[in-house]
């Protein structure tokens, strides 16, 4: 009886191992992008909260959650009437559009924030967002606009604020990792607005906008951003592919 066992031959080794690194650079990058976007999402989740915490903090600090006195917000639509609200984030400090250290973008973010660096976007020292981001689909799309006063959060998010004196609300910009790659809107980068109550909305809260092709070539990083804060927000703070 022959009992001998037949052994692999080293050709047959080095195909199989040909084959489980071929794999292998297959599922490695798969794996480490989905774990990325994870870490991004809860990034992300946090910095909103964070963001939230601070509203509500002005808000309480000012007394502005029950003022009597007006304040006129966004137009309500085709009439361009104005909704008359009871005290709320415009009657803050926070809500002006003039920004220095009492007031405005500035005063909101230096103040009610713990950072690592102050006035670090593209009218001060622009090292803590990235020089220039991109769609999905590699479109350059530039850098965050001039305007907006950024700071570079302790746990290394870039939180950028403008008061828009057309739309008369206060534009937020918010990169989850800072000037760090992959600087890619609806990846890192996403965009908001504070309401007067102190909620934050997606500037577009229609999903399908986010990074969809824009026909004017002016478009920057608030038109592709535009909706994808709400699509993360949506898939469980996770950008769904």
């Amino acid at each position: 009886m022959n009992n001998k066992k037949k052994a692999f031959t080293f050709s047959e080794v080095m195909i199989g191992l040909v084959i489980i690194g071929v794999v292998t650079a297959m599922v490695i990058p798969i794996f480490y992008n989905s774990h990325a976007d994870k870490v991004r999402g809860t990034q992300l989740k946090k910095v909103c909260g964070q963001i939230s915490l601070a509203i509500s903090s002005i808000m309480s600090d000012e007394r502005s959650q029950d003022e009597h006195d007006l304040y006129y917000g966004p137009d309500t639509g085709e009439t361009g009437e104005r909704e008359e609200e009871n005290g709320g984030f415009y009657l803050t400090s926070a809500g002006t559009k003039t920004s220095n250290d009492t007031q405005g973008a500035k005063y909101f973010l230096d103040k009610y924030f713990r950072h690592l660096k102050v006035n670090c976007g593209p009218d001060g020292t622009n090292d803590c967002v990235g020089a220039t981001y991109k769609t999905p689909k590699q479109k350059d799309i530039g850098s965050v606009p001039n305007g907006f006063y950024c700071i570079k959060t302790t746990n290394s998010a870039a939180i950028c604020m403008k008061f828009d004196e057309t739309d008369k609300v206060s534009k937020i910009i918010v990169d989850v990792n800072g000037a760090e790659k992959p600087n890619i809107t609806g990846s890192d980068l996403f965009v908001m607005y504070i309401e007067n109550n102190g909620n934050l909305k997606d500037l577009d809260e229609d999903e399908s906008h986010c990074n969809i092709d824009r026909t004017n070539e002016e478009a920057g990083v608030l038109d592709y951003a535009a909706g994808c804060f709400t699509k993360a927000a949506g898939n469980g703070w996770v950008m769904p592919k």
